[in-house]
């Protein structure tokens, strides 16, 4: 029985078959082929000798990059735009691949990766020729709804992306070149700490709130715009009736960078600056007097260091403070020295401030202390002294500086006094700028190029308690 009923299934399925068209499952000899295709569209953009242009703005809260580019028959395709590393013509590969549609692909590093890598664009799009011989370009893989045109390149558009390029060098020549760690915005209506990534187009703003010492800190990506200015993407609301959407740039020098008009904020500068344009709230207060201040808490001591060993604890120093720390470990100073550590408000009456270099002598540890003075003199200006040279009635005095092998290592090697001199410049000062999580930096007011980042120990939860 079951052998007569596979019988029958086969005879079905040959005479379903039989009942087939003669043209069943053929590619209909009019349709164009897929490959047919692909090289019309390459043709296309190889004719056009003045190249294709599109501003591509891969979201609504990126920026907007020009891009020039001119595509050969070879799979070369010379690139240009405004972007630092991408502002001179570079040549990149290309191909016209895809399976669903014609797809413009570009294989090799350009300033699309760049963009892929910094703000959420791609670099293989879906093309959708147009009436007027343009080209419409869709992601290939998401955002299938958003579209960028492709167009012929018109003679200004060449010179308007070298304009823009213009403000993108301007920019990070004066990052790059700064002879100071803060960057103040000055304007007419407000002051701000101003951070700037090129490479990402961001701009990062924290400025204080109006009669109130917190601080507001905002990120915005930005894009060039003709004129030499850059556009926020989200306007910078500074208080109710008063925002900046775009700034336009004048003349620069190595320490400052004109701003000729920022809307209703005014006009003013960038400027470089060892001292932070206002106050962190309270910073130096927490650095000073640990949580002391909380009555709701058991006063501990400020206890913080720098992790790790002599290769990873490069990253919590700023690259001028780093060359002269690093000198400790020398084989005529310290070669077995470790890491620095901070104990403030420690000990007992009267309380302590000390920079402790800890490492081994003869195989036993130790630490060598050198103890401070402190003064808060406003939301985040510590003043520092040593504290054998403040009047006797300060709260910190005491007879001596160090003592022991600490002293003999001070007046011995002048790379220890150095770098104590430079972290913590005496009769100056240091700012106490607020990272995240249980972190802190410390930057010197006499050079703010010499900063370093400590994680904090105790007390918990120091930013908020």
């Amino acid at each position: 029985m079951k052998s007569q009923y596979i019988l029958f299934l086969a005879l079905l399925f040959f005479y379903s078959c039989d009942k087939l068209p003669a043209d069943y499952n053929k590619i209909p000899e009019d349709l164009v082929r897929m490959n047919d295709l692909q090289r019309s569209y390459q043709q296309v953009l190889i004719n056009n000798v003045e190249g294709w242009f599109m501003e591509y703005k891969p979201g609504a809260n990126n920026p907007s990059v020009p891009i020039l580019m001119k595509f050969n028959k070879d799979g070369e395709v010379i690139i240009l735009s405004d972007r630092p590393g991408f502002d001179q013509e570079k040549t990149s590969t290309y191909r016209i691949g895809g399976v669903v549609g014609p797809e413009l692909i570009f294989d090799t590093y350009s300033v699309f990766s760049a963009i892929a890598e910094n703000g959420g664009g791609v670099f293989d799009f879906r093309l959708f020729p147009t009436e007027n011989g343009e080209f419409k370009l869709k992601h290939a893989n998401k955002n299938l709804d958003t579209e960028f045109l492709l167009r012929k390149a018109l003679p200004e558009d060449f010179d308007a992306i070298n304009d823009r390029a213009m403000i993108g060098n301007l920019l990070k020549s004066f990052e790059s070149n700064a002879s100071a760690y803060f960057k103040n915005l000055q304007l007419t209506e407000v002051s701000a700490f101003w951070e700037l990534d090129v490479n990402k187009q961001q701009l990062t703003l924290s400025w204080a709130k109006e009669n109130s010492n917190e601080v507001d800190k905002k990120t915005f990506r930005y894009s060039t715009i003709a004129g030499k200015g850059i556009r926020l993407e989200t306007p910078w609301q500074i208080r109710s009736g008063l925002e900046v959407s775009e700034l336009f740039f004048g003349d620069a020098t190595t320490n400052s960078v004109a701003i000729v008009d920022a809307g209703d904020a005014g006009t003013g500068e960038i400027k470089v600056s060892h001292i932070p344009p206002f106050p962190y709230k309270d910073s130096a207060k927490r650095f000073i007097w640990s949580n002391s201040f909380n009555p709701l808490q058991t006063p501990v001591n400020f206890y913080a260091g720098i992790p790790g060993t002599r290769e990873t604890s490069i990253t919590n120093f700023s690259p001028a403070l780093w060359l002269i720390y690093e000198k400790i470990w020398s084989a005529n100073v310290w070669p077995t020295f470790s890491r620095l550590q901070l104990y403030n408000y420690n000990g007992s009456n009267p309380k302590s401030n000390s920079i402790q270099l800890f490492g081994y002598i003869n195989d036993e540890r130790v630490w060598l202390a050198y103890f401070y003075a402190f003064d808060e003199m406003d939301g985040s200006h510590v003043m520092v002294r040593r504290r054998n040279q403040v009047p006797l009635d300060h709260v910190n005095y005491h007879s001596s500086y160090s003592s022991g092998i600490a002293t003999t290592m001070y007046n011995n090697h002048p790379e220890v006094k150095d770098f104590l001199d430079k972290i913590y410049p005496p009769g100056v000062g240091i700012t106490i700028v607020p990272l995240p999580g249980q972190r802190v930096r410390v930057v010197s007011r006499e050079n703010s190029l010499y900063w370093m980042d400590l994680n904090i120990d105790k007390p918990d939860n120091f930013w908020t308690n």
